[in-house]
């Protein structure tokens, strides 16, 4: 009797955050770090005319990710379902709630979407996530006139404040 085993490879975390790393890299040279990563997510669309959610064509790993140029923080789907990756950038005019496992947002081109978390942990530790940054954001200081010496927050764009939305919506 022979025994078939499905082999899968032996990574560890630090290993398979390399490896996605080195993935995202090649989408995008930019990106220097991976903040934090969720397994599997899939991506809504809100029509505000028709107050309806519909499901996108984007499903896949979700990763939060640090860049060396503006914008400095993005996140990322890659897409299982089709080439075409989601990427969204978490400026100062971002804005979300979390209604556990969804992370509902609205982007800086004022669409209205969710984001559905397989693991509802993931959701919170995004969401947590996405609460640091932008809250560095809001507490930038207006540049100076004169030239003094580098602020700790230069690398992120001046705005005025972070603000949470109120959902029109209800999702139970």
């Amino acid at each position: 009797m022979s025994q078939t085993r499905k082999l899968t490879p032996n990574l560890d975390q630090q290993s398979t955050k390399m490896l996605n790393l080195t993935v995202l890299q090649r989408m995008d040279p930019f990106i220097e770090e991976i903040l934090i990563t969720a397994a599997h997510v899939t991506f809504y669309a809100f029509n505000i005319e028709t107050n309806q959610w519909s499901r996108k064509d984007v499903e896949g790993s979700l990763f939060v990710v640090k860049r060396n140029t503006q914008p400095r923080f993005q996140f990322i789907v890659m897409n299982r379902r089709n080439t075409e990756n989601l990427v969204e950038n978490l400026l100062g005019d971002f804005e979300y709630e979390v209604q556990a496992p969804y992370l509902l947002y609205r982007n800086a081109s004022q669409e209205v979407n969710g984001i559905w978390f397989y693991n509802p942990r993931e959701c919170e530790d995004v969401a947590n996530l996405f609460t640091r940054i932008l809250n560095a954001y809001s507490k930038v200081p207006a540049k100076p006139n004169v030239a003094s010496g580098k602020s700790e927050f230069e690398e992120l764009e001046v705005v005025p404040n972070m603000t949470v939305f109120e959902a029109p919506w209800n999702l139970h």
